[in-house]
């Protein structure tokens, strides 16, 4: 079995995720944007991969929310996350099928340093935690 980059792949799902919570993408247009833009960078199998993360994450998005919102502080909402920490939230929650909670929470506290404010990847850490 060839080895795939998980981290890269992980980390372009959570770009396609934010790409589609901003500009609410078609599937097509998501399809085009991992296609295009990560063709030199990911292999096929790796793009496949990366796909079956962003749509099983987006298709699921609906369930994400209230577990989101149930462990938020009581004075918080969900709109007030921005649309990165929920990208990152939303793929790190529907990977918990597919790799061990610290692995999850792991790799959602590095995007969350690489791609959110300075804080970030401790609020992330504690709802992640929190979910269990």
């Amino acid at each position: 079995m060839e080895k795939v980059r998980k981290k890269l792949i992980r980390e372009k799902a959570v770009i396609a995720v934010y790409q589609y919570l901003l500009t609410n993408s078609t599937e097509e247009e998501i399809m085009n944007y991992l296609n295009e833009c990560y063709k030199p960078r990911m292999d096929e199998r790796e793009i496949e991969l990366c796909k079956e993360i962003v749509f099983n994450t987006i298709e699921r998005i609906d369930e994400y929310v209230p577990l989101i919102e149930k462990n938020l502080k009581k004075s918080w909402s969900i709109d007030r996350l921005s649309m990165m920490e929920k990208a990152i939230l939303y793929v790190a929650i529907y990977e918990r099928n597919e790799v061990s909670k610290e692995i999850s929470i792991n790799q959602a506290v590095e995007l969350a340093k690489k791609y959110c404010d300075e804080d970030a990847y401790k609020f992330i850490n504690g709802v992640l935690g929190a979910i269990g």
